[in-house]
């Protein structure tokens, strides 16, 4: 009965911190393709480079930041204070927090 009760529970088992950078890479590598889409960001981020992080690679923190500062080098029109190029800054900052100091070990 009890063990019916525990896993019988309505509400999701909160994630461990690698699924949490797994969900969170796999959200940022679309965001980084969606942008090169849209056709409000489409003009200012055709220089980008195309972005695929991989959680598993030792190189991903430098990936990110590279990436995160050529985003922020976007200035062309309004175009790199858009919401989806303002999310997926913030959304590669968070993960960039979360690798470097809490899921480090």
């Amino acid at each position: 009965m009890v063990v019916t009760l525990v896993w019988g529970q309505q509400y999701p088992i909160p994630p461990t911190c690698y699924s949490k950078v797994l969900t969170m890479a796999v959200d940022i590598n679309a965001r980084a393709a969606q942008i090169k889409n849209v056709y409000d960001t489409m003009g200012c981020s055709t220089h980008l480079p195309d972005l695929y992080i991989d959680v598993h690679n030792a190189c991903v923190i430098s990936t990110m930041s590279s990436y995160l500062s050529n985003l922020r080098s976007i200035r062309e029109g309004r175009c790199g204070y858009s919401r989806p190029v303002q999310l997926l800054m913030t959304s590669i900052n968070q993960l960039n927090h979360i690798i470097a100091q809490k899921c480090h070990g």
